[in-house]
């Protein structure tokens, strides 16, 4: 084979890898940029659209009587076929822009999005939709715009229509909705049809919870088949749960793009900050050099407080938890109980500077994808702690799981505030907080089956009731659980 042939071969088998990579992106986003003009005063739109046509035909310089807002600068990212990406960040970010360029609604002003397939996009709310026209006839309309024909829609329209369940409704003019209603429409719609690419911006926010539950499931059942979800919403935790990688939008531009709970982590810090949180954002904290010590109080010398793997740990170290265990009904120490079972959350900390201040101890339990499930502190009881550098303290509080079975990843903490007082003018005030220690990933805990029955979830309580007739005769009691 000649030498030149066998770079023709070699480049035919990089166009053929070329093809096999985008095959596998669903949305591809490379150096989006949109620009807005604004103008000062009203005339000055219309001058924009006069004169400096004028200005180029006598070959004058050209004055320009707008202001250039970017919207978004230079964004890039990718969804590759079968993932869920997330989208985060404040209001005016740009989000909602990416997502029409996406959709097809706003051109950009500069770079390319490609997207390779069949896009279903829940924007704005009710968009799509004509107001006069029947739940029953914008269902026809909407899929046949996303090229379904008459018959597959007839095929498609129970489904859709139980999948909304909003009764009689569906035969009214969809200006007699209310918001809620027109989301679980536009939702049924956009996912019964089976969409290649889901587009999402926040529409979930306004539905009741028993229909958020659902569309979570319906959001998870196309992508084990395969679709590919982009997903705008300011509910992190929904982020960090559903999303394999996440792009972080700040001021048009993006700030971070990555794993979805690493830049979910980032952009919570951010939001502290913002809400003026104080903590010194060192990723990793060093253990402290008197964590090798043995804990005060403690039975067995030997413990010694290591956090998981891959644990972020990050705070002005003020105040470090040195040794963190839960301990049973026997003072034994566990990672496992049973449902509703009583455990004693055990703390020791060490001052690393003189403290004198209000505090908050807490847990946080999270699922395996790190969604937030249970969160308890002393939020309503205060604690003082007026400690001299060098200090070691343990603290101690019982709590009730009430989880259902599954691992669960525990987050420990404590912050104190600025000045030492958490009230501002007679109110508590959140922003005065300084995290002094934050370990993401302490311990696991796994929560057993519960034998008597199967409970729902993730968390469950358990309810004590005493019945009695209008006449105040007693006709139930408690009667105690021997099973």
């Amino acid at each position: 084979m000649s030498s030149e042939s066998q770079v023709l071969l070699k480049e035919d088998r990089v166009g053929e890898e070329l093809v096999d990579s985008h095959r596998d992106l669903a949305i591809q986003a490379t150096n989006v940029s949109k620009c807005y003009h604004l103008y000062d005063k009203a005339q000055d739109r219309l001058k924009q659209a006069i004169f400096p046509h004028l200005h180029r035909l006598l070959g004058m310089s050209v004055t320009s009587y707008a202001r250039e807002f970017w919207a978004l600068k230079d964004v890039c990212f990718e969804v590759k076929r079968g993932e869920t990406v997330g989208i985060v960040g404040r209001n005016g970010s740009g989000k909602s822009t990416i997502l029409q360029i996406i959709a097809g609604t706003l051109d950009a002003t500069r770079g390319e999005v490609q997207v390779h397939g069949r896009v279903a996009a829940l924007l704005e709310l009710g968009s799509g939709f004509n107001p006069e026209f029947t739940g029953r006839e914008n269902v026809y309309i909407n899929a046949a715009i996303q090229g379904l024909s008459k018959n597959e829609i007839d095929a498609k329209f129970d489904d859709i229509a139980a999948f909304a369940d909003i009764g009689e409704f569906l035969e009214q003019p969809i200006k007699t909705y209310s918001s809620g209603m027109l989301m679980r429409l536009a939702f049924a719609v956009n996912t019964c049809i089976e969409p290649e690419i889901l587009v999402v911006d926040e529409a979930l926010g306004v539905g009741d919870v028993p229909f958020q539950s659902k569309c979570y499931k319906r959001l998870r059942r196309l992508v084990d088949d395969g679709r590919s979800v982009l997903f705008v919403s300011h509910d992190i935790s929904t982020v960090r749960s559903i999303c394999s990688r996440v792009l972080w939008l700040k001021n048009g531009r993006a700030e971070l793009w990555g794993d979805a709970k690493r830049v979910s982590k980032e952009y919570e810090k951010y939001c502290w900050k913002e809400q003026g949180i104080s903590f010194i954002d060192e990723g990793k904290v060093a253990p402290s050099t008197h964590a090798e010590s043995s804990p005060v109080g403690l039975k067995d010398s030997d413990k010694r407080f290591t956090p998981l793997p891959h644990s972020d740990r990050y705070g002005t170290k003020d105040v470090t938890i040195t040794y963190f265990e839960m301990r049973d009904h026997k003072g034994e120490t566990v990672n496992s109980c049973s449902y509703g079972e009583e455990l004693t959350l055990v703390y020791h900390m060490e001052a690393h500077n003189d403290v004198d201040s209000d505090a908050i101890i807490g847990i946080l339990f999270r699922d395996k994808r790190g969604g937030n499930i249970y969160a308890a502190h002393n939020f309503k009881d205060n604690i003082r702690l007026s400690l001299k550098k060098g200090q070691t303290i343990v603290a101690s509080a019982k709590l009730g799981v009430p989880l259902t079975h599954q691992d669960y990843v525990i987050q420990v903490g404590i912050f104190g505030f600025k000045e030492g007082d958490r009230y501002s003018n007679g109110q508590y005030d959140f922003s005065r907080a300084v995290i002094w220690d934050l370990i993401e990933k302490a311990v696991i805990l796994t929560v057993l089956p519960n034998r008597p029955q199967p409970l729902s979830g993730p968390v469950h309580a358990s309810l004590s009731f005493n019945t009695v007739t209008l006449d105040g005769i007693v006709t139930a009691s408690v009667v105690p659980n021997v099973i």
